[in-house]
């Protein structure tokens, strides 16, 4: 795969996670995410564009301090990606490593790892 679909997938992804509007958070998600996306967390896990969207807003409308950035340049390894970031939120600061695998030059699954930071 080549290398500007990766870093592509590096904006729209930290866009999208901050992205208030839920018409424009689409939009952005459309463009990286496929419809059948499954999203997974150590304790939940999401099927499909909506829900993953609709979990975004649940966190941006319930925590006034939530952002998320990109901690270094996503790195991909032949359909698969790694993206280390920060997670701002009113509970302090996390540390985020996000795996994607892609198909179709669209996630298709999505791997959350969250911790607090140190």
């Amino acid at each position: 795969m080549k290398n500007e679909i990766f870093s592509q997938l590096q904006e729209l992804h930290v866009a999208a996670w901050n992205e208030k509007d839920v018409t424009t958070r689409d939009e952005i998600l459309k463009k990286i995410y496929s419809e059948d996306i499954k999203m997974y967390d150590k304790e939940f896990t999401f099927d499909g564009l909506r829900a993953v969207s609709d979990f975004i807003g649940k966190l941006i409308s319930e925590d006034h301090l939530f952002n998320f950035s990109a901690a270094r340049p996503i790195e991909s390894l032949q359909n698969g990606a790694r993206l280390f970031g920060h997670i701002q939120t009113g509970g302090g600061l996390l540390n985020s490593m996000d795996f994607f695998l892609v198909e179709d030059n669209k996630v298709k699954h999505l791997y959350a790892f969250i911790e607090p930071a140190n």
